[in-house]
């Protein structure tokens, strides 16, 4: 049971550390970690998405009460924090970038490695679900959000642009591309395949190292903002996703992922949004980054109890 619980986590952690040594002692720097993320997140993630999707099973797609429990999941906690931060701040801008940073999990930097390592590959659907509702419906709506609250524009166009510009990203159209390879039952030409293959796996230890380094230029500021966001992301979130396949009546390997997924600690990208809007911005940082130290602990119980037999059946 320990090996279960430590072998992922270990190297894990590990090339987090490394990223952090290398951004700490100046190896690397902010701008480099710009250029990572943009290197995962417009080319080496989605090679492996589409390659991932095209070989997953045309059935498998069409589980559409995984894909509803995983909505009720990841959009509810964005609600639920959203409505906390509102009655906190009774302040828009503040109250939607505590959402985010609470309902957002870091799936394409850890849970890749992470589920993987647990799972193996076919582990990517749960990631690559739980993206799509994201980058889809969260992200959009978080755009739409802080334009009402800055008062530029209008927030339904800011909700259709921020729609338009995510599908014509790789990280959309490459993932859709092998499922409609998957529906169609199209085998990509070896070439291809053996191709993305090489560059999507890259992935989990180049985003990892990106991690390390983004943290490394994070200034700690605890607060009980912070821990409360803490108790939001690590505690109550795996336990909302678990209600939900519950109520659904989803179980088996797909259920445990979306809840280990769940149990992972806020996504950078958050903290981007506030540096952007000019609000929230230590919360957002410190919320992640502490998360992301404290998930080592969390995350271990949560493979304990999927290992025990949690939502398994």
């Amino acid at each position: 049971m320990l090996d279960r619980i430590v072998g992922p986590l270990l190297p894990v952690a590990f090339v987090i550390v490394l990223g952090f040594v290398a951004g700490k002692r100046g190896r690397l720097n902010h701008s480099d970690s710009l250029l990572i993320s943009r290197l995962v997140l417009g080319w080496i993630f989605p090679a492996l998405l589409l390659v991932g999707m095209a070989s997953t099973p045309r059935a498998q797609l069409f589980d559409f009460k995984l894909i509803f429990a995983t909505f009720i999941g990841i959009m509810g906690m964005y609600a639920v924090s959203l409505l906390i931060g509102w009655w906190r701040y009774r302040e828009l801008k503040a109250a939607t970038l505590k959402g985010f940073v609470c309902g957002y999990p870091d799936a394409a930097f850890m849970g890749i490695p992470i589920l993987q390592a647990m799972f193996g590959p076919g582990s990517i659907y749960s990631v690559l679900v739980l993206n799509l509702i994201a980058s889809l419906l969260m992200i959009p709506l978080t755009t739409m959000l802080l334009s009402i609250a800055t008062g530029k524009g209008s927030g339904t166009q800011a909700f259709l642009s921020s729609i338009s510009s995510a599908v014509r990203r790789p990280l959309m159209w490459a993932p859709a591309l092998g499922i409609l390879c998957s529906i169609l039952q199209v085998k990509l030409p070896p070439v291809l395949a053996d191709a993305f293959n090489l560059l999507g796996k890259a992935t989990p230890g180049v985003s990892l190292l990106c991690l390390g380094l983004i943290m490394s230029s994070v200034r700690l500021k605890l607060s009980n903002e912070v821990w409360a966001n803490l108790g939001l992301k690590l505690l109550v979130h795996p336990a909302l996703m678990f209600a939900a396949t519950l109520v659904l009546g989803v179980h088996g390997l797909y259920a445990q992922q979306m809840i280990l997924l769940c149990a992972l600690p806020s996504a950078t990208i958050p903290a981007m949004f506030a540096n952007e809007a000019g609000a929230y911005q230590s919360e957002a940082a410190t919320s992640i980054l502490v998360s992301t130290v404290l998930s080592i602990l969390t995350f271990s119980v949560a493979i304990y109890l999927v290992d025990g037999g949690l939502a398994a059946a």
